[in-house]
């Protein structure tokens, strides 16, 4: 699968890992420890939509009611906007600096899957991230990330016996 066909599919992954989360589990505890299931739902949308309107060049003004609404219209945007002419080719500006597109895609592939496995661990759905899925995410993380990775992804726990298992773990979650 190239990079379009996984964004596609992470967004298809993460859009029923958000449409199982219980309307009374949103105080429920995330593998992100900075946030409760409410905040890790903010934060994935508006991390995901932040990365789209870098690819698309321009904001999208209002957010959806609902977090189901918002992934939805994020994949579906997400579609359009990576498969423009040249996307992949522009560098894009971001608060963390400028990137090429073809990393911006690949950073909201992990994004939305990673994050997408956060919110069903906290639902109680404890699915694992298919290896279609796991398998490029995991190779993209080993190379982006710097061994010293500071205060934004807690370190590599160095275990995991599936695809999904050795990703998570990568990016510091630990397994149940």
């Amino acid at each position: 699968m190239d990079t379009l066909e996984l964004l596609d599919h992470g967004f298809t992954w993460t859009t029923a890992r958000i449409a199982a989360v219980p309307a009374d589990g949103l105080d429920a505890p995330t593998p992100c420890g900075l946030w409760d299931l409410r905040g890790l739902l903010d934060h994935t949308i508006g991390s995901v939509t932040m990365l789209t309107d870098a690819a698309a060049g321009t904001e999208v003004a209002a957010a959806p009611a609902s977090w189901d609404q918002a992934i939805a219209e994020l994949a579906a945007r997400s579609s359009v906007v990576w498969r423009a002419p040249g996307v992949m080719d522009r560098t894009m500006e971001l608060p963390m600096g400028a990137m090429p597109g073809s990393t911006v895609a690949s950073v909201t592939l992990l994004e939305t899957v990673v994050h997408g496995w956060d919110i069903g661990q906290a639902s109680g759905e404890h699915i694992e991230i298919p290896d279609a899925l796991a398998l490029p995410i995991l190779e993209f993380a080993r190379q982006a990330l710097p061994a010293d990775r500071g205060d934004d992804f807690a370190a590599d726990l160095g275990i995991g016996a599936t695809p999904s298992e050795q990703l998570v773990a990568f990016l510091g979650r630990k397994l149940r």
